[in-house]
């Protein structure tokens, strides 16, 4: 998710390509694990799914968003979440939750879906 900040922050987009973020940041991805990426104007969704049948059922996927706020004075917030159960299912999305009609029990301005929690730590604002 940093990658994904520092890369937006450089070029005014978020990065769709995985090769493209692991070359530009010099990391090798572990082969135990399938990569994703998904963007849309504002944000960026990061997934990390068990691939090795030997590990499935003792891995947890992953997702990690990066959300760029509406207004004329965006900040950003990133959010790692964490299956509840492990396997090969992808995540739920994260969401970014802005206005009074959304049920918000946490007041996080960023919130984990369902069947997923967040990984301790993980928000950062700028």
């Amino acid at each position: 998710m940093e990658g994904q900040r520092t890369y937006y922050q450089k070029n005014g987009r978020f990065q769709a390509t995985v090769s493209v973020v692991q070359r530009d940041f010099n990391f090798t991805l572990p082969t135990s694990f399938s990569f994703a990426i998904r963007t849309t104007t504002y944000s960026a969704y990061s997934y990390v799914i068990p691939n090795q049948l030997a590990y499935t059922g003792q891995l947890k996927a992953y997702v990690g968003a990066t959300f760029m706020t509406p207004g004329q004075n965006p900040k950003m917030i990133t959010i790692i979440c964490q299956n509840t159960q492990p396997g090969q299912i992808r995540p739920a999305d994260p969401t970014l939750v802005l206005g009074s009609f959304t049920l918000n029990p946490t007041g996080s301005i960023v919130q984990c879906g369902n069947f997923s929690t967040q990984i301790s730590a993980s928000v950062v604002n700028e």
